[in-house]
C-alpha cells in the first residue's frame, strides 16, 4: 500500500522518474558505443589484453555476455539508488514517515478550493483546524479591533496592532498544531513586564519590529518560520476600536469592555467610522472559491471585519460560494436568546443583505451544554428555515458540534460539511446544471 501511493496520478513524480530512467539509458548507450569502437579498432598487446578480454567477459557468447553485464549494472543501479534514498530520506521526513503519503497530501490539499475565512478569536482557529487538513488555500481575514489583556497592553506600549486573533490562527494553522498551540498560548504568570502577555503575542510584536515595524510583513514572516498552511491577514491596517450601543443606548467602547457591559447590544460599530481595507485582504476576497464567515462572537469577532470600508463591498462583488456559520449555542451577554434568522439579521441590520447565500446550522441539539455559563443551544425549526429562505438564505443542516464541548464545533466536522457544501453549490452553478435549470 505504501509503495502503490508513488502510482498515484497528480504527485508529480512518475514523469520525472521517466525523464532520469531515459537519460540514463541514453548515457549507456552512448558509453557502450564508444566502447565498442574502442574494442572493435584499438587491439590492446600482452597481459593489458588479457586483462581487457576477462573484463569485457568476450569468452561469454554474445547474448549472455550482454545479460551478464546488464544483472550487474542493476544491481549497483539498485543498491546505489536505496543508499541515496535513505540518505536524503533521513534529513526530510522522520523516521517512519511515509514519503509518497506526503506527497500525495500535499498535491492533494494545493488543488483544494480557495477558501477565505472572516471573523476571529476562538470560532475562526476552530474552523481554520479544520480546513487545513483539507485544502491550504486558505486565507484568513481577521479582526484587529481587540484591546483587552496581552493583545492591548502591547498596543499601547508599542503602537501596535493588536497579534491576539492573529496568534490563534497562527496556532491553528502551523504544521504542529498541538505543540505550536500550548507555545503560542503559554502565558507567563510572574515576571515584571511580562506577567500575563502570551508567548505568542510577543514572538508576534518581535517579528513586527524586526520588519520595521511593519505588522502584515512580520506576520508573513512569522508564518514561514512556523511553516504555516494558508495565509493570515489583517482585516485592515489601520488602528481601529470598537465601540458598541446597547439596548439602554449607552455607549461602551472598546472590545474587551462591550463583552464584560452585561447589556444587550442593538449595535456596533467602529471607531473612526471609514478605515481603508487591506488590499490583499480584498483581492483574496474577490479571487476566492468560497467565502467562510464565522463562527465566533457576531458582534465582537465577525462583524468589526465588516464594517470596515469596501470588505463588504468585496464580499458581494465576490463570485464565491458564501456561507455564514452559525454558533450552535447562544453567548450571554451578547446573543442571548438569537436563533439563526437573529444571527443573520445581526449582519443585514448592520451592513445589508446580499453577504451570503447559505447559513450552516447545527442540527444535533441532543448534547447538553455543560456548567452554568448562561449558554443555551441554537436551534433551528422548519419556519425559521423559511423564513431565511424567503430573505434569500437557504440554511444548511449539519451535525457539527463538538461533543466534548458543545458550545464550540468540531473542526473536522464543520470542513467536512463546508466542502460537502461548496462541492454541491459549485455542481449547481456549473453551466451544466444552470442549462438545466433553464431547459426547466
Amino acid at each position: 500500500m505504501r509503495s502503490r501511493r508513488w502510482l498515484t496520478l497528480g504527485i508529480g513524480v512518475k514523469r520525472y522518474l521517466l525523464l532520469i530512467f531515459l537519460g540514463t539509458v541514453i548515457l549507456a548507450l552512448a558509453l557502450a558505443m564508444f566502447l565498442a569502437f574502442v574494442y572493435r579498432t584499438i587491439d590492446v598487446p600482452g597481459p593489458a589484453g588479457t586483462v581487457v578480454y576477462l573484463i569485457t567477459l568476450q569468452f561469454l557468447e554474445h547474448p549472455i555476455r550482454e545479460i551478464v553485464v546488464g544483472i550487474g549494472g542493476l544491481i549497483f543501479v539498485a543498491v546505489g539508488a536505496a543508499m541515496l534514498w535513505k540518505s536524503v530520506l533521513s534529513v526530510i521526513v522522520d523516521p517512519g514517515d511515509n514519503l509518497a503519503e506526503i506527497l500525495y497530501q500535499n498535491r492533494r490539499l494545493q488543488r483544494g478550493p480557495r477558501i477565505v475565512a472572516i471573523g476571529g478569536g476562538t470560532g475562526l482557529g476552530v474552523l481554520l483546524r479544520g480546513l487545513k487538513e483539507r485544502t491550504t488555500n486558505i486565507t484568513a481575514v481577521v479582526t484587529v479591533a481587540d484591546d483587552g489583556g496581552s493583545s492591548g497592553r502591547l498596543r499601547e506600549e508599542f503602537n501596535l496592532m493588536p497579534p491576539g486573533d492573529v496568534r490563534q490562527c497562527l496556532a491553528a494553522l502551523a504544521d504542529s498544531e498541538s505543540l505550536m498551540h500550548d507555545l503560542m498560548e503559554y502565558r507567563f504568570s510572574r515576571g515584571q513586564g511580562l506577567q500575563g502577555h502570551s508567548l505568542g503575542n510577543l514572538l508576534i510584536a518581535a517579528m513586527a519590529d524586526l520588519n520595521d515595524g511593519n505588522f502584515e510583513r512580520g506576520i508573513n514572516a512569522i508564518s514561514e518560520v512556523l511553516r504555516i498552511r494558508g495565509r493570515i491577514l489583517p482585516s485592515t491596517l489601520s488602528d481601529v476600536r470598537l465601540a458598541a450601543e446597547m439596548a439602554d443606548q449607552s455607549i461602551v467602547r472598546g472590545e474587551s469592555r462591550i463583552r464584560s457591559a452585561g447589556k444587550r447590544i442593538s449595535r456596533v460599530f467602529i471607531e473612526p467610522r471609514f478605515v481603508s481595507a487591506n488590499g490583499e485582504a480584498i483581492k483574496e476576497i474577490l479571487a476566492a472559491d468560497m467565502i467562510v464567515f464565522g463562527p465566533g462572537s457576531v458582534f465582537t469577532s465577525v462583524m468589526p471585519n465588516l464594517l470596515v470600508s469596501d470588505v463588504a463591498t468585496a464580499v458581494r462583488a465576490s463570485t464565491a460560494v458564501k456561507v455564514y456559520v452559525c454558533n450552535v449555542a447562544t453567548e450571554p451577554g451578547e446573543t442571548d436568546g438569537y436563533g439563526p434568522a437573529d444571527h443573520v439579521m445581526s449582519f443585514t441590520q448592520h451592513v445589508g443583505s446580499g453577504l451570503f447565500q447559505y447559513t450552516l446550522a447545527n442540527s444535533n441539539v441532543r448534547l447538553k451544554l455543560q456548567g452554568s455559563s448562561g449558554a443555551h443551544m441554537v436551534e433551528c425549526d422548519p419556519a425559521i428555515q423559511v423564513e431565511l429562505l424567503d430573505a434569500g438564505v437557504q440554511v444548511v443542516m449539519a451535525d457539527v458540534i463538538a461533543v466534548d464541548d458543545p458550545c464550540h464545533h468540531d473542526p473536522k466536522a464543520l470542513a467536512s460539511a463546508l466542502l460537502d457544501l461548496y462541492e454541491e453549490a459549485s455542481r449547481e452553478k456549473s453551466p451544466e446544471a444552470m442549462a438545466v435549470g433553464a431547459a426547466r
